[in-house]
């Protein structure tokens, strides 16, 4: 354990500073939240309640750093962070984790809540093998099969996948590690909603981080930080990017942040003065086990299929598109028209028997694809999700101009096509409908004739961020949540957040018209289902980081 660790102190002291309302804590609190008031005052019983099951747990005599994370909202740039698209989100909310450093490798993993979350322990050196890992991402898919009935590890995956990673990255080709991360006791306990779509479980992951990094005498710029935690998340089994990971370390309060990745690259602008957040849970848990992983993980292999096929198609593309979000009309030097084209060779969706015939020379790539997913039985949907992403790619740089223009009307456009690109169903006169996606070749064919017409309002409607697309991953109530939303007043957009299946929905609505929204959504949706009311009005906060007083 290094020497000296910044922001370490006996814990008596952290729980005096949190009882002082004119301590420095407070006064630390309300720069990250950018207000004072009741929002202050939640956070500082949040910590001081950790501080004290930290106490009960491991006792009073210890030295403890505190970290302080939180959830996200992205509204806008769904689901092509890991494909170099960018988001735009704020950061809501908080967790705060209370750490002690251990002289082993052993953490002690606990939680506030420990009914929904148990008391877990490992040692880093029993989770990694005794050699230097060669493909991190191949090692995760066989470390996750091996633990695949082991029911005794459930949350702690959150917290292993940073400090593992982090020990990866820092062990010599002979397997030692260099050096040896110490381990740590831990106590967590957050007010971000799980299991709705708000990224709750990677706020343990940046937490984790933060406190490993502190403790073991590591600094990484923000850059390599975001990286830690995005690929150390793999460990738990989904494929996204670091766009989650890099709102909750990079948030400012009272601002929307503008987040590129490859390389990282951070924008923010004044959230939109008159207008609020809305925040409301469908109480659909979007479960990232068993099926639902599989599911997000097909969404993200078309990605990579549909790549793949247009680079075979046009080999004179090839130098162009590193990445997903390469496939534009400003990057390839072409009109939109092009881009119809480009997906227009796309199949509208393919087996794994298709793929192999389709890019025999790419087999090893594929395969290593194929592991990470169950085959879908309908196919992979390889056309409409790669017209998602590319319009998506599109509406996430608009978004930001959007709002420095203070185009608030405009963003909300933008948010509100975007899920129709997530959505699954419609509500019409009350009764939820399944929706269907066209991009069948005659509907590209009108969409290339439209957007170089003389006419300009079939041009416009041809636009590319116009277009929608089909991810395909929200449910029925999250659509209806939506829908209720956009129909009452003052609301200029609304969308579902997070991966999917489940989870909450956003609506950017008037200020003076929040109460009306939240009227409406308990009449309209959660009294009929006889649900709780689980909406409320949230503000941008600031990011993680360890609290130094």
């Amino acid at each position: 354990m290094p020497a000296e660790v910044r922001g370490l102190r006996p814990i008596s002291e952290w729980l005096d500073i949190c009882e002082s309302r004119s301590s420095a804590f407070f006064r630390l609190l309300e720069k990250i939240y950018g207000q004072t008031g009741s929002e202050i005052e939640s956070s500082a019983h949040s910590c001081s309640r950790t501080l004290a099951a930290f106490t009960e747990a491991y006792g009073r005599n210890r030295d403890v750093i505190v970290v302080r994370s939180a959830g996200r909202i992205n509204l806008l740039g769904m689901h092509i962070d890991h494909r170099g698209g960018a988001v735009n989100p704020i950061a809501i909310k908080e967790l705060f984790m209370v750490a002690s450093p251990r002289r082993d490798d052993t953490v002690q993993v606990r939680n506030v809540e420990n009914r929904a979350f148990p008391n877990e322990t490992f040692r880093v050196r029993d989770c990694l093998p005794d050699h230097k890992i060669a493909d991190w991402d191949a090692w995760c898919h066989d470390a996750l099969e091996q633990r695949k009935n082991d029911h005794s590890v459930t949350w702690s995956n959150y917290v292993r996948a940073p400090i593992l990673y982090l020990q990866h990255l820092n062990t010599s080709s002979d397997g030692s590690f260099q050096p040896r991360l110490v381990g740590m006791d831990t106590m967590f306990y957050g007010r971000v909603p799980r299991s709705a779509g708000l990224s709750s479980s990677s706020s343990i992951v940046v937490a984790t981080a933060e406190a490993c990094l502190r403790i073991n005498g590591i600094e990484l710029d923000s850059m390599d930080f975001v990286d830690l935690c995005g690929y150390g998340e793999w460990y738990v089994g989904t494929r996204g990017g670091a766009g989650d990971h890099a709102a909750i370390k990079l948030s400012r309060p009272n601002a929307t942040s503008h987040i590129t990745s490859f390389p990282l690259a951070f924008s923010s602008s004044p959230f939109p003065e008159g207008y609020r957040i809305v925040l409301a849970n469908s109480l659909v848990e979007a479960n990232k086990r068993e099926g639902a992983r599989d599911i997000f993980n097909n969404r993200v292999a078309s990605y990579v299929f549909g790549s793949l096929l247009i680079e075979k198609e046009y080999p004179e593309l090839s130098g162009r598109i590193e990445h997903f979000r390469d496939l534009t009309p400003e990057n390839l030097g072409v009109d939109e028209a092009v881009v119809y084209q480009l997906l227009r060779s796309l199949p509208h969706s393919a087996n794994q028997k298709d793929l192999r015939r389709l890019l025999p020379d790419k087999s090893a790539e594929l395969e290593h694809v194929f592991r990470s997913h169950a085959e879908p039985p309908e196919g992979y949907r390889i056309r409409q999700v790669c017209t998602f992403g590319v319009c998506e790619c599109l509406r996430s740089e608009m978004a930001s101009e959007r709002l420095q223009n203070k185009d608030v009307v405009g963003f909300g456009e933008l948010l509100n096509v975007s899920h129709d690109g997530d959505r699954v169903s419609r509500l019409i006169e009350g009764v939820s409908r399944p929706v269907h996606k066209d991009y069948s070749d005659q509907t590209l064919d009108g969409l290339m004739r439209d957007v170089n017409s003389s006419d300009e309002t079939r041009r416009e409607r041809a636009r590319l961020w116009r277009q929608p697309g089909g991810y395909d991953v929200s449910v029925p109530q999250a659509d209806a949540l939506v829908d209720i939303a956009l129909a009452a007043r003052g609301v200029v957009g609304a969308r579902l957040v997070g991966a999917g299946l489940g989870g909450s929905i956003l609506a950017l609505v008037q200020e003076k018209k929040t109460e009306s929204l939240l009227h409406k959504l308990e009449q309209e949706y959660y009294a009929p289902r006889h649900l709780p009311v689980s909406a409320e009005v949230v503000r941008p906060v600031g990011g993680s980081g360890v609290l130094e007083i």
